[in-house]
């Protein structure tokens, strides 16, 4: 499986603190696990959002949106609940 980042997450991932920063990059990989492995942790709470789109709850505050093509996940959205619709609201523009 391959995982690709956008730009876009990155410069949101950048802009918390440290310890926010940490529980992100706990949860891409037990995102990544979950795609090797098709179980996820009960706390991650992976949601379907659309037919490809799907949102990995980090904390109540912390949601991370991905949408996955054949062997490719593409990691494309950081935030809170608003931040993701926002996100998803982008995309269906496009």
């Amino acid at each position: 499986m391959k995982y690709i980042v956008f730009r876009s997450f990155i410069r949101k991932f950048d802009s918390y603190q440290r310890k926010e920063q940490e529980l992100v990059l706990a949860a891409l990989e037990k995102i990544k696990e979950y795609m090797e492995t098709s179980r996820a942790p009960y706390g991650l709470r992976i949601k379907k959002l659309s037919r490809k789109i799907y949102e990995g709850r980090i904390n109540i505050h912390l949601r991370i949106a991905y949408f996955r093509e054949r062997d490719m996940v593409k990691f494309f959205c950081l935030g809170g609940h608003d931040d993701i619709k926002h996100c998803l609201k982008i995309l269906r523009l496009k």
